[in-house]
């Protein structure tokens, strides 16, 4: 499980006036992966707007027992733009700013270890939050640019989060469609990439569940649809 966007603008989690911390740790089944995951997330809403961040570390050294292979961190924050009528309780829009960074570790047959940036990126854009029935969805259109890149790609982000039976389930998650340079030819692709996710609550604290990542083109194509599901557990405090 590697949220390499993981979209950062939640206003629908004020919506549900929520705010803390949450630690989860997952075990990935996905084709060729099979280790640990584990994503700290903060997400806090102010008076300007709201800031969020994660940080993910995989858990996929080669050696034994398995330490740290890739961290990757995103941060971004949110801001009402002044004069917005607020409806619902939700502010109409909202300019968004975000950063993501990481760095890849590697162990060669020579014994050497080295490492990678995975391409830091900023993004900015506006988010506006879409009431469906008793869910709303956040929205996000952003302009994006990698380091390195040829020129500006855009990135579409939906988010959701939406408690059922007395909160007892959760299920939340993001969709993510990105443009960005092909890795050996010129021009540019389409990136498709969602994740969402099922909790039980066990304890107003505790959960239990399952992450299912489903992309294409990703990190780089061409490639067929991916399936990678894990098995989680979070504590929020």
């Amino acid at each position: 499980m590697k949220k390499y966007l993981l979209p950062a603008c939640i206003a629908i989690f004020e919506s549900l006036y929520l705010s803390g911390q949450n630690l989860q740790l997952h075990y990935d089944f996905g084709e060729d992966r099979q280790f640990f995951t584990s994503t700290l997330e903060m997400f806090k809403p102010d008076s300007l707007g709201s800031t969020f961040w994660f940080v993910d570390f995989d858990f996929n050294s080669p050696d034994k027992p398995r330490g740290i292979s890739t961290a990757y961190w995103e941060m971004s924050r949110d801001f009402y733009i002044p004069g917005i009528k607020r409806i619902n309780g939700l502010e109409e829009l909202g300019f968004h700013v975000e950063y993501n960074d990481g760095v890849q570790i590697e162990k060669p047959d020579s014994g050497e270890i080295t490492g990678y940036n995975l391409n830091s990126t900023w993004l900015a854009g506006l988010s506006y939050p879409v009431k469906l029935g008793n869910v709303v969805i956040g929205t996000m259109l952003l302009y994006k640019y990698p380091r390195g890149a040829n020129s500006a790609d855009f990135q579409f982000t939906a988010v959701w989060f939406q408690p059922l039976f007395n909160d007892r389930i959760i299920v939340t998650g993001f969709l993510d469609v990105w443009s960005q340079d092909k890795l050996y030819e010129d021009g540019k692709e389409i990136v498709f990439q969602t994740e969402p996710q099922f909790w039980y609550a066990f304890h107003k604290n505790l959960f239990v569940g399952s992450e299912i990542e489903v992309s294409r083109n990703f990190p780089f194509g061409p490639n067929d649809w991916k399936f990678q599901p894990t098995l989680a557990v979070k504590w929020e405090f």
